[in-house]
């Protein structure tokens, strides 16, 4: 996957699928190498692009009256 292509998902809310694993959802913040960060909530994961098949941005969560 292209470095540039990734940096247009910096700072949004986003599904990442991955290879022979469970998918994770959150917002990407930061790009290093091969290596990118999510932020789920409280939590960071840091994730391995060699193992990322497709990254879709979700819509931002809408709150209900």
């Amino acid at each position: 996957m292209s470095q540039a292509i990734i940096e247009q998902m910096l700072g949004k809310r986003c599904a990442l699928d991955m290879e022979g694993l469970s998918g994770a959802t959150g917002v990407l913040e930061k790009l290093d190498g091969n290596w990118i960060s999510l932020r789920t909530g409280d939590k960071l994961e840091l994730i391995n692009l060699d193992y990322v098949t497709r990254i879709r941005e979700l819509p931002e969560k809408t709150r209900r009256k």
